[in-house]
């Protein structure tokens, strides 16, 4: 678990760890259950390197947003890195969408975006209130994995672009 306190007197790993921890077993099921969702979704349509980064790129924001935000005194959990799947992974079919269901999946992609710059504007809105989970929920952490597997698909996609002849 991240513990701010902690974390200044030296405990650097908890930006590290903290996404590994729940704060109950339903906490742990709920995000399980949730990175099962998004990967079958995704299956087929996404590939799973593309999904590693975005997870990845997800996980990253996360530990940034903990590192910078005094405000944040704990934290544990692994929904923002799900948000940064998620995000990823819809940015995935708008850049890279395959076959012949192209445009279809395009329009899939785009739409998984708005759906949830709106859920994360509506839930930013909310502040520290009570989650459904029975503890507040620290909205930054969505917002941060969100944009960190925005960045991180898109980094990857600019890196295997292929480049024209000169």
């Amino acid at each position: 678990m991240f513990v701010r306190a902690e974390f200044l007197a030296g405990a650097w790993w908890q930006l590290l760890t903290a996404q590994w921890v729940h704060v109950s077993w339903l906490h742990a099921a709920v995000n399980l259950v949730g990175l099962g969702v998004l990967l079958i979704t995704f299956n087929g349509w996404v590939a799973k390197r593309v999904l590693a980064v975005a997870l990845l790129g997800g996980y990253l924001g996360v530990a940034v947003v903990l590192a910078l935000d005094a405000g944040c005194a704990w934290y544990a959990g692994a929904s923002g890195a799900l948000h940064g799947l998620l995000a990823g992974a819809a940015l995935a079919l708008v850049l890279d969408a395959p076959g012949a269901k192209g445009g279809r999946l395009r329009y899939l992609g785009w739409s998984l975006l708005g759906g949830l710059a709106l859920k994360l504007l509506w839930q930013h809105g909310l502040g520290d209130a009570p989650g459904w989970l029975g503890f507040a929920t620290y909205t930054p952490a969505h917002e941060a994995g969100a944009l960190g597997g925005l960045l991180a698909v898109l980094a990857l996609h600019a890196v295997r672009r292929p480049r024209p002849a000169r």
